[in-house]
């Protein structure tokens, strides 16, 4: 009778860690992991979910909250810029909140080119915002931001994909 009970309680915890990762893989934001210039905290706390799954369940509701919430807030590169990452589905974060002077690393995780474009092209402040050429998946574009306001920007060769950093002083 104990090893039924020890077989259920083994095949929960695979069922909830399967569950986790799962819903880690499809509503996560992991294609940040594949970026090979910036760390993220989501590669670190999914790998802490999967090895907390196996020995214990309340662990495994705790990191996977932890884990749900960590794409909706920026992560930072090791030199001090911000990371927005361009995917299949378009910009993440679509909007980011920075102060004047900080940077914002573009980086294209996706299967599409990216070319990051003012929306207000006619204005010599937004406008600078503007990248010069289109790079490919794993390319990069990196952009300090020294006026405050609203800069609204898409993807020049899918224009759908739009974001928007408010700069604040």
């Amino acid at each position: 009778m104990q090893s039924l009970s020890n077989n259920r309680a083994v095949i929960i915890v695979i069922v909830l860690a399967s569950l986790g990762i799962g819903y880690m893989m499809f509503f996560g934001s992991n294609d940040a992991e594949n970026s090979p210039t910036e760390p993220t905290a989501t590669s670190t706390e999914a790998k802490a979910t999967t090895s907390t799954a196996k020995s214990e369940t309340t662990a495994l509701t705790k990191k996977t909250t932890t884990t749900i919430t960590t794409p909706k807030s920026a992560t930072m590169t090791a030199d001090g810029l911000y990371v927005i990452s361009y995917t299949n589905a378009g910009f993440s974060p679509k909007t980011l909140t920075i102060k004047k002077g900080k940077g914002v690393r573009f980086v294209n995780n996706s299967d599409k080119a990216m070319r990051v474009f003012a929306d207000d092209k006619n204005s010599q402040i937004y406008s600078a915002l503007s990248q010069s050429k289109t790079v490919g998946r794993g390319g990069t574009y990196d952009f300090t931001f020294t006026q405050a306001g609203n800069w609204a920007y898409h993807n020049v060769n899918n224009t759908a994909d739009r974001g928007t950093i408010i700069v604040t002083e």
